[in-house]
């Protein structure tokens, strides 16, 4: 398994974005987002430019149902 980077919860919010998943509703800092291919929901928290630490990238993939070497991939190549 490739290491998990530490990127701001910005960044991560981007390329979950462009990785297939929709933006459903912000409250706040909080960012509601859905998986397009599953229809899994989950909430991304983007408090000033913040880290996103492993922990929690990998809660919010595992809710999401989306493999972590793919996603991990996907940010390397952009």
């Amino acid at each position: 398994m490739p290491k998990i980077p530490i990127i701001k919860a910005k960044d991560f919010f981007k390329y979950i974005t462009k990785f297939n998943c929709t933006e459903i509703s912000i409250r706040g800092s909080h960012h509601k987002i859905k998986n397009n291919k599953n229809g899994k929901v989950s909430i991304i928290a983007i408090h000033n430019n913040e880290d996103l630490y492993p922990a929690m990238f990998q809660a919010i993939l595992k809710q999401l149902e989306i493999n972590i070497n793919d996603f991990i991939e996907f940010i390397n190549k952009k």
